[in-house]
């Protein structure tokens, strides 16, 4: 069973079900609000979201539970990944044109992105950022993914599915089979470079090719990821927000040490830098 397909998170998200349900419209209807209310609440391009309000105001007082969750994880992984990972990366991206407006005018490029660590503080009690500004591209769907599979198990006790928003993925099973995906050429999405088989897994893949711009003026290619390279990784490992977060660092850091659990591929261009052996490539592109 296939949900109507939703837009959201600045993507197009496709549920399936590998089970019959009686109440297939209140699982439609949950999904769309959940993500509704996950936009509304962390999107840096809505100016009223509640990151936006903790980048303008600085503080964000009685932050609810999930906003101070989200925020700990992405701490945590700025230090597992030596601060290759870094929400407070939102000037850099402005200065790059990667604006609320969607401008791709280059306003600058000495921009220094803060340290986490020393810029974002967060408790129960008060969230503060004391210097630059938080985007949550690398760790905002992939942490909903996992929130909203979870909903899915619990409210609608639902076993057998798979969550995929654009591209990023949770997979339960196929009534206890592994679910098959197929990887997407990093410049044609069209075309496959291979498999790999989901079992309660998350999947990510991350891109210099899918969010990039020419500056309007010069004409120098930027990306999402702020990087010269030309990289494409996908990423399994036991959720979808951890598959998130390594997907981009593998594509800014392509030999970066992943910890055990993590498998990863990694393509730059289209010759393979690294694979683990869960992904099976087509051989004409495996080389």
């Amino acid at each position: 069973m296939v949900l109507r397909p939703i837009k959201a998170l600045g993507t197009v998200w496709r549920i399936e079900l590998f089970e019959n349900r009686n109440d297939i419209l209140a699982i439609q209807v949950a999904i769309e609000g959940f993500l509704e209310e996950f936009e509304i609440r962390y999107s840096r391009f809505k100016a009223d979201s509640w990151l936006s309000q903790l980048n303008t105001n600085r503080v964000f007082k009685s932050p609810d539970s999930e906003f101070v969750m989200l925020l700990n994880q992405a701490i945590s992984f700025y230090r597992k990944t030596n601060g290759v990972f870094n929400i407070a990366i939102g000037d850099k991206l402005i200065a790059s044109g990667y604006d609320s407006a969607y401008s791709f005018n280059v306003k600058g490029t000495n921009v220094e992105v803060p340290v986490l660590t020393d810029v974002l503080s967060v408790n129960s009690d008060v969230i503060k950022l004391n210097n630059g500004s938080l985007d949550l591209g690398g760790i905002g769907k992939g942490f909903a993914i996992d929130a909203l599979a979870q909903m899915c198990k619990q409210k609608f006790d639902l076993q057998y599915f798979l969550i995929n928003g654009g591209g990023d993925i949770y997979a339960t099973s196929d009534n206890g089979h592994p679910i098959t995906i197929t990887l997407a050429h990093p410049t044609d999405n069209k075309l496959g470079i291979g498999i790999v088989k989901l079992l309660n897994q998350g999947f990510a893949a991350s891109s210099t090719y899918v969010r990039a711009w020419s500056d309007t003026v010069t004409g120098e290619v930027y990306n999402h990821l702020l990087t010269s390279k030309n990289m494409a990784s996908y990423v399994v490992t036991d959720t979808a927000c951890t598959a998130d977060v390594w997907a981009t660092v593998c594509a800014i850091e392509s030999e970066c040490l992943t910890p055990p659990g993590v498998e990863v591929l990694v393509l730059e261009k289209t010759q393979v830098v690294r694979s683990s052996k869960v992904f099976q490539l087509h051989t004409s592109d495996n080389s």
